[in-house]
């Protein structure tokens, strides 16, 4: 008798467990947007919280940063808003390459032109990594003191003796924007936009690197933009 009552509960339980699923299946297929709205949600607060860390001065909890010492990373000859633009693009969907998610945030030209506008180092640092990428065409990497990797994708050029292991200093010119990359020949141009790719990188405890939303920090950089004038060589 108390095998079988065993035995009912957990048919019982099998049969209640069951409706639910059905239950939430139909609810997934007649409202879809509940997991993208979820999904987007999270996506909203992370940003947020992000934008909140960059207005304190900190790049994450123990990596603090100066604004008043770093320079936005294209220079203009004019207003930035005539000459460029960019939005929000951190965590987008990439499909070159295979299925991935955006590292960074697409600076664009209003032009289209290549090599027209230099690309400057945002801070002091070491330029870790310069060459072709698949990916990011030519690109540099430079690492700050405090261990934050500034990543600069899709250059058209590189500035005349800009070489790996030199120091280089906030402001000073890398190299010019362009639109390279998207191909494993080198000097490929013109798979899209003129643009600079720009990304931050950090280091955990572990050693692990992870990404971060460039855009709320560009935006604090707009009130250091260095004017330059430049004609296509």
């Amino acid at each position: 008798m108390k095998s079988m009552k065993n035995n009912l509960g957990i048919y019982k339980a099998l049969v209640i467990y069951t409706y639910l699923l059905v239950i939430i299946a139909i609810l997934l297929y007649k409202f879809p947007g509940l997991i993208q709205y979820n999904v987007k949600h999270m996506e909203n607060n992370k940003a947020l919280s992000h934008e909140n860390y960059i207005s304190g001065g900190y790049l994450s909890d123990t990596t603090k940063f100066s604004i008043d010492d770093m320079y936005f990373p294209v220079a203009v000859d004019g207003n930035i808003d005539e000459k460029l633009y960019y939005y929000d693009t951190y965590g987008g969907e990439r499909t070159y390459g295979g299925e991935r998610t955006h590292e960074g945030c697409d600076i664009m030209t209003k032009n289209n032109v290549r090599g027209e506008l230099p690309i400057v180092s945002v801070c002091d640092g070491i330029v870790e990594k310069i060459g072709w990428l698949e990916l990011g065409g030519y690109r540099l990497g430079i690492r700050d003191k405090s261990g934050v990797y500034y990543y600069y994708a899709h250059l058209y050029r590189y500035e005349d003796g800009i070489t790996e292991g030199m120091t280089v200093y906030a402001g000073q010119v890398i190299g010019y924007i362009g639109d390279t990359g998207y191909s494993k020949v080198e000097g490929t141009t013109g798979n899209f936009d003129v643009h600079l790719h720009f990304g931050i990188y950090l280091t955990d405890s572990k050693g692990t690197e992870y990404t971060v939303n460039p855009y709320f920090m560009l935006k604090k950089l707009e009130k250091s933009v260095i004017n330059y004038s430049f004609k296509n060589q």
